[in-house]
């Protein structure tokens, strides 16, 4: 199996992907920095990011009764027209409250976009093409994070040179790169799937059915990952920017070759997954980023530092299209939807919180602080993990 045999229909899928990644990438990494920019500290960039996260959180479940109802692609539209919508709007307003809502109506969107997209692709490709087409999926929406990272720092620096330095030149681009969601629309519009086929639909007795300890073993690892994220990885952006005094197209020039060593690292993964085992290659890479961790935690100058980025963003992240196809394999096919939500739920709670912790921590102590509960939490659920799937250390395929 190879990528250029995937199925024509994950093939355009992918192009919709990037087109949502682009906005996703303007937002994680310059959000923070235009709030700050605005006159607020730290903690609200935290509270606001983790608003949108909570809400991606508490919104699974809904949008999993919503993806029943209506079918994927409807969801997925619905995501893509509502990303699109609030994330320039949120870059019009400047009045806190209204801020925080549309920063949850956003993650309504993001929402959608996050439960369905597993269980999309999991229906869309056969046995044989799943680990390909989830390693291409990742790639490409780490592909569009290293190109809207750079465009939006280009862009950002572009008007600054017209309108002078300030929050108005990182509003400008940050509304002219999500429009690229609601672009994605027509692609998605026009994508004929195959038909979902029609499955068990969830009742009480199945609803507990799906908590055995291997599936809240599997989310409390998501938990302790998703937690550590969320504590550094919304602030790169403002870390950058402040701690290492750089300019918008600095940042977005080492968040988008961060992104890089991503599309390498996923690319490669299912070749490093036959090759030395899918549990493995899991548990090596995260523990291989820790080092990386710590560089970045404690600056040695921009270019170790970009360099630290790079590396860390290859290998923290490269194991993900493994334990998304893990997390649909380990559970009953009426329960993939679920699992899904349920992975979208923790990570954004669990991130939610982070956030919230990670603002509060910089604006109180220092930037460079957080990284040390991150270390720990990654530390700690590579354990769990470790030890959720330590009879399965010598398999080929999960």
């Amino acid at each position: 199996m190879s990528y250029k045999n995937l199925n024509p229909i994950i093939k355009k899928f992918i192009f919709v992907v990037f087109l949502y990644g682009l906005t996703s990438a303007s937002f994680n990494g310059f959000f923070g920095i235009y709030i700050i920019e605005l006159g607020h500290p730290e903690s609200l960039v935290g509270t606001i990011l983790s608003l949108r996260r909570l809400s991606v959180g508490l919104f699974t479940f809904l949008i999993a009764f919503i993806a029943g109802r209506i079918g994927h692609k409807r969801t997925l539209i619905m995501g893509l027209l509502t990303v699109g919508i609030s994330s320039i709007s949120i870059a019009l307003v400047e009045t806190v409250p209204l801020i925080k809502g549309i920063a949850v109506i956003f993650g309504f969107g993001q929402a959608a976009m996050m439960t369905v997209e597993s269980p999309f692709i999991y229906n869309q490709a056969t046995e044989a093409e799943r680990v390909h087409a989830f390693s291409l999926t990742f790639a490409t929406r780490n592909a569009a994070f290293m190109v809207g990272s750079l465009f939006t720092g280009f862009l950002a620096d572009l008007f600054a040179q017209s309108l002078g330095p300030g929050p108005e030149s990182i509003r400008y681009a940050l509304i002219l790169v999500s429009a690229t969601s609601l672009i994605a629309i027509i692609p998605l519009g026009l994508l004929k799937p195959k038909p979902e086929k029609a499955v068990k639909r969830l009742d009480f007795q199945e609803f507990k059915g799906f908590f055995t300890k291997l599936n809240i073993s599997f989310l409390f690892y998501t938990g302790l990952i998703g937690l550590g994220a969320g504590m550094v990885v919304p602030f790169f952006g403002v870390y950058l920017r402040y701690m290492l005094e750089t300019t918008e197209g600095v940042v977005g020039l080492i968040l988008s070759f961060a992104q890089l060593g991503t599309v390498f690292g996923s690319l490669s993964v299912p070749i490093l997954g036959k090759r030395i085992g899918t549990y493995k290659t899991i548990v090596a890479t995260q523990l291989l980023s820790i080092p990386l961790l710590i560089a970045i935690g404690v600056p040695q100058g921009i270019v170790i530092v970009a360099i630290a980025f790079f590396l860390r963003s290859s290998l923290m992240n490269m194991g993900q299209p493994l334990i998304r196809n893990i997390s649909m394999h380990i559970v009953l096919e009426h329960h993939r939807p679920l699992m899904s939500s349920m992975r979208a739920m923790i990570n954004n709670l669990t991130r939610a919180l982070g956030i919230f912790l990670g603002g509060w921590i910089m604006e109180n102590f220092s930037y460079n602080t957080p990284y040390a509960f991150t270390i720990t939490f990654y530390l700690l659920g590579t354990l769990v993990f470790y030890h959720l799937f330590k009879h399965k250390l010598q398999d080929k395929e999960p």
